[in-house]
């Protein structure tokens, strides 16, 4: 591995991040090629159903790419889907190195678009970066191993650890630009999941508003006795959009963006979410809700932003739950949102942590 294997397999994961929120449930992909040390085509995959980044390259490329070195950050998908194999399009153009970060775990492809381009003479080195590239598709990786959605738990909370006052207001917590952040996250994922006491104290729309993103998140709401159906013309979370409901009842509903499905506990949640090519869920509270993702451990990732306010009293941030957390999370980062500060957590016991 060279230090321009490494440059350019990082520009391969800034041209994938493009593609956050547009791909889904496809991973983000980005692909450089390089000539005699010059940059003579790039791509990424823009929007799921779109050309895949090694094809956009190539075009780029046009008749200089032969004899090139193309970096891939996923293993060039080897088989018919929606696109043809990008490896045919690889062998074709006469590309002569193939730079990879990450091997696709797809059982469709799962090392077998490298074996392909070796077995037709494309000399091929694979896991440059790869722990950075593993970490950019965490989602895509996370589903495809598990048939279950990447789980985000985000909250708020004030310095001495309160996401509401006693009458569960919450919205004056954080600053305006943690507010553009949480937006910012919204655009990324499939799906938003909130308890039904948030449905009905706070009213909120759940979408994503302060960044594009060709469909809007799933809305889901845990909600045991369907209290919120009480509401339905109310509440701004059935104005638009797919709303899937949890519960533990059995219940019909006519209108045909929400769906109520009976479950028996949140692993079943996370099944139903996968079966729908779900592949990752952002958890924004309340308390209750929270707690119980950590109670079952049935988490990824955690953001937590916290603001210098202090209440003395209010909702704690994990309701009733009472373990520790002390060796659960993982530091990844800390980040400034403004006045706040925002930590940025792994499940101990995740792969990527």
């Amino acid at each position: 591995m060279s230090m321009n294997d490494r440059y350019y397999i990082k520009l391969c994961f800034k041209l994938a991040k493009l593609g956050r929120g547009f791909v889904s449930p496809n991973p983000l992909v980005g692909s450089v090629i390089v000539k005699k040390n010059r940059i003579i085509g790039i791509g990424y995959f823009r929007r799921y159903g779109d050309k895949h980044a090694e094809i956009r390259a190539i075009e780029d490329a046009g008749s200089d790419v032969k004899d090139s070195t193309i970096y891939i950050n996923l293993e060039p998908h080897s088989y018919y889907s929606i696109n043809p194999p990008c490896t045919d399009a690889i062998i074709k153009a006469g590309i002569k190195r193939v730079v990879i970060s990450n091997i696709d775990p797809n059982p469709k492809v799962n090392g077998n678009g490298v074996k392909i381009l070796r077995e037709n003479n494309i000399e091929v080195e694979v896991g440059i970066l790869e722990r950075e590239g593993e970490k950019l598709n965490e989602f895509y990786f996370h589903y495809i191993r598990t048939n279950k959605p990447f789980v985000i738990l985000k909250f708020a909370q004030t310095l001495d650890g309160f996401i509401a006052d006693e009458n569960y207001k919450s919205k004056w917590i954080s600053s305006e630009i943690s507010l553009k952040f949480a937006h910012k996250l919204r655009s990324y994922v499939d799906a938003i999941a909130v308890g039904s006491n948030t449905v009905l104290k706070d009213n909120p729309y759940l979408t994503a508003r302060e960044y594009y993103k060709p469909i809007q998140p799933i809305k889901v709401i845990f909600d045991s006795e369907c209290k919120t159906l009480k509401y339905i013309n109310e509440l701004n979370i059935f104005k638009e959009g797919k709303v899937i409901i949890f519960s533990k009842i059995e219940k019909e509903i006519k209108m045909e963006n929400v769906e109520i499905i009976k479950i028996n506990n949140l692993e079943d949640a996370l099944i139903e979410l996968g079966k729908r090519k779900i592949i990752s869920l952002l958890v924004e509270g309340g308390s209750k809700l929270l707690s119980s993702f950590l109670k079952e451990n049935l988490f990824n990732k955690v953001y937590v932003v916290i603001s210098p306010k202090i209440l003395g009293k209010g909702i704690s941030s994990f309701g009733d739950y009472l373990g520790s957390l002390e060796n659960r999370l993982v530091l990844d980062k800390v980040l400034r949102l403004g006045e706040d500060i925002l930590g940025v957590y792994y499940n101990k016991n995740f792969k990527n942590a």
